[in-house]
């Protein structure tokens, strides 16, 4: 019954019940074999159209559909996995409660258990708090309804997602939801704000369950929406770094862009198309606090959710090494063996680095949000990366200081292949 109700779901004439089943049965390795055959077998007509075969028209748009059915499949495996690893956790869980109740007197169990209850109690009042909380503050940060100096407002603007294809849109959709899941924690949560809202981004949003995104959806861009005066555009090519928030006066927008483009200046030429500031993190003037020394890049490729982490913690902090240090990934400070080479000094720590080799490069969907953001992008779905000196190939530059490269780091969100 599950491998059906996940072919249906799938939609995918590639994917038979009987794979499904195995992955069902927690069969992973035997399902991939299965799928990677089917896959093969596509891959192969494909390639057997050659140039004057009356096939060859079809064969880029049968490769899509095969790529499409394996993303479905891995995402289909994906969530089966998790359901077991979760089922496996509250199974433990149980046992390891029954076996501390198993150990206890009448009286402990039943203070064991009041102590329980008021702890649920308290821990539901505190969601509810933070529940009202943050509707507060996405009431106060829109734009009909005045300023409001306690209600940092952020912005991605999704101007630049109606040329990406739906592989980008997805990551970006997911780098949306993560920043919306970050805001919503926080205890002074910022008004997070779409801009420019609108297909084909809405469709792909729609499944990844956009419609439960705790943030304000509007179809004008943020100059339209907020006022040329109040927009502060968030780039890797402004020559001024954001020094300070003025929350009441100013609208912070980050570029909502994932792609693989090198379009150097993207972010800035907006800016400027709309006569609004245009400002970059300052990271370069904290490098060395950061830990960004001799071999590492001054200005990271970060993603638009770091982007939304470093805005929200300065506005409780005003401390830009707290913030930046929160947002900037571990592997990002590690010197670059390559730009080493044919030295025979390295950075304090870098020896164990030159022995296991480098660090993991830009995954899918980070994007360079405000540090050295080159708008060029070498990982899955790069751009151009928002910086503080400088262009660093691999990241994206949009709108806000994230020109959002997606990249493999611990906490973030995986691009669904």
């Amino acid at each position: 019954m599950l491998a059906k109700t996940m072919a249906e779901k799938s939609n995918c004439p590639d994917l038979e019940p009987e794979k499904l089943k195995r992955v069902s049965e927690g069969g992973a390795a035997e399902a991939e074999a299965a799928e990677n055959v089917t896959i093969e077998k596509s891959s192969a007509q494909c390639n057997a159209s050659g140039p004057n075969s009356p096939t060859s028209g079809r064969s880029q748009t049968k490769r899509d559909e095969v790529w499409e059915s394996r993303r479905r499949f891995n995402n289909l495996r994906r969530r089966e996995k998790a359901k077991v690893a979760h089922k496996a956790r509250v199974e433990a869980a149980r046992a390891a409660q029954e076996a501390l109740e198993a150990s206890m007197t009448a009286e402990q169990l039943a203070e064991w258990r009041e102590a329980q209850q008021a702890e649920r109690v308290q821990r539901i009042a505190a969601e509810a708090a933070q529940v009202e909380r943050l509707t507060a503050a996405l009431a106060a940060g829109g734009p009909g309804a005045g300023p409001d100096g306690s209600v940092l407002r952020i912005v991605i603007d999704c101007s630049f997602s109606p040329e990406a294809p739906p592989k980008e849109l997805r990551s970006l959709c997911k780098q949306i939801e993560n920043s919306s899941a970050i805001n919503k924690r926080y205890p002074r949560p910022a008004c997070l704000t779409l801009t420019s809202w609108g297909e084909p981004l809405a469709s792909v949003a729609a499944p990844c369950g956009a419609a439960g995104w705790r943030l304000v959806k509007l179809v004008e861009g943020p100059a339209e929406a907020f006022g040329p005066e109040a927009v502060v555009v968030l780039s890797p090519d402004a020559a001024e770094p954001l020094l300070d928030l003025d929350s009441e006066r100013h609208v912070y927008v980050i570029g909502g862009i994932v792609d693989r483009t090198h379009r150097k200046g993207l972010t800035l030429k907006f800016a400027e198309a709309r006569q609004v500031k245009c400002r970059r993190l300052p990271i370069a003037e904290h490098a060395e606090q950061l830990g960004l020394g001799k071999g590492t890049r001054k200005c990271p490729v970060l993603n638009i959710d770091d982007v939304v982490k470093t805005l929200i913690i300065y506005q409780d902090t005003r401390d830009w090494v707290r913030a930046l240090d929160a947002a900037i990934p571990i592997r990002k400070r590690r010197p670059q063996m390559a730009r080493l080479k044919g030295s025979s000094v390295l950075p304090p720590g870098a020896e164990a680095e030159a022995e296991a080799g480098p660090g993991p490069g830009p995954g899918p969907g980070q994007a360079a949000a405000g540090y050295c953001t080159a708008e060029s992008s070498d990982g899955d779905e790069d751009s151009d990366p928002v910086g503080s000196e400088g262009h660093d190939k691999g990241g994206v530059d949009g709108p806000g200081q994230s020109g959002t490269a997606s990249a493999g780091r611990e906490g973030e969100v995986d691009e669904e292949v």
